[in-house]
């Protein structure tokens, strides 16, 4: 961990989290790979000619960097500011889910994966760690989410779907179990739903108000408003309107704009409090990467990311705040290779929005 620079504007020093020859990336910011203390984040190492890839733990107070697994890693499953991080692993002909606790870095498998009902999403564990919800695609094109029950056994088919793929599913914070999914119509992806399924009440989609006639197309980018029913969203823009920043909740008939910037953004993330949002503007100088208060509605350029889309993942900034909301996380190549950057956010900074 380096300090690199210190932001003229918001007062963030800005921090190198990782370094060496193996591209580095956090992963994903909707529901973030990183503790309750906000103390660590999970890295993603992706594989050179000379070094393997694998996930990581690095620990922000002494820059220490443990690994958890060697080898390519699949993208883990949402399990936001949790004590565990959940991830897939083959064993010979078995996919198992398994569980690594970021303090002790000690590991357990969780379940097998019943593999022969189609191909894995990396899925989602509930705050409770009760519930793994995965969407899981088939050789015939139907696609099915799937709810497997970690505590008491068993498994049942909550939605399916011939012509929706669904993708990017997230539990709820609130302790309501319910399981946010990106449901994009095929074949061609004009558009893209965004629905909640009630893992333990009622049954089927409730349909969020997104893409037309609500708003234009959802990015994909979504995330839960902390312990609340509401998620927020970033979407295309129309002409002359350039503001695509949005919440909507289960019984909203309409969906509320969540800020007036003049300007588009892609990645989105909210804090752990649920008080802020987080996102990068994309197509300005820089990409730089905004704080915004859901309460006010006033948002600030917290940082540059200085990263350069390549057409890769890890070239995505993917934002988002340590669940204390001391650190801005996220991904840049500015230094040439991918890597993970921290800000330290200045308290008077979130103050002031």
């Amino acid at each position: 961990m380096k300090s690199i620079e210190i932001d003229t504007d918001s007062g963030a020093e800005i921090c190198q989290l990782t370094d060496g020859e193996r591209p580095a990336d956090n992963i994903y910011g909707e529901q973030p790979y990183s503790t309750p203390q906000g103390d660590r984040v999970v890295i993603r190492y992706y594989g050179t000619d000379a070094v393997d890839g694998g996930l990581s733990v690095l620990n922000l107070t002494d820059g220490s960097v443990q690994p958890i697994l060697q080898g390519t890693a699949r993208f883990p499953a949402f399990h936001a500011w949790g004590e565990h991080l959940y991830f897939q692993v083959s064993v010979g002909e078995k996919l198992l889910l398994k569980r690594c606790h970021l303090q002790t870095l000690e590991q357990e498998e969780v379940v097998e994966l019943p593999t022969e009902r189609g191909r894995f999403s990396y899925g989602t564990v509930s705050p409770d760690l009760r519930y793994y919800a995965a969407s899981v695609h088939v050789d015939d094109g139907t696609c099915e989410v799937l709810l497997m029950d970690l505590v008491g056994g068993g498994q049942r088919s909550l939605a399916k779907s011939g012509d929706q793929y669904f993708k990017h599913e997230q539990f709820s914070l609130d302790g309501a179990n319910r399981l946010l999914i990106q449901a994009n119509q095929l074949p061609d992806v004009v558009e893209v739903h965004l629905g909640v399924l009630d893992v333990e009440g009622r049954e089927g989609f409730q349909w969020l108000p997104a893409d037309r006639p609500h708003t234009p197309r959802p990015t994909g980018h979504e995330a839960w408003i902390g312990r609340s029913d509401r998620v927020f969203f970033s979407t295309a823009s129309d002409p002359g309107q350039e503001d695509n920043l949005w919440t909507a909740g289960l019984t909203d008939r309409a969906p509320i704009l969540a800020a007036r910037a003049g300007f588009r953004f892609s990645h989105v993330s909210v804090s752990r409090c649920g008080r802020f949002w987080i996102g990068d503007a994309t197509r300005q100088e820089g990409v730089p990467i905004y704080v915004g208060s859901l309460a006010s509605g006033q948002h600030r350029r917290l940082v540059f990311s200085r990263t350069e889309h390549d057409d890769k993942q890890w070239s995505h900034t993917h934002p988002y705040m340590t669940a204390d909301n001391q650190w801005l996380i996220y991904t840049s190549n500015r230094s040439g290779r991918p890597q993970v950057h921290g800000a330290r956010i200045p308290g008077e900074f979130l103050d002031g929005l």
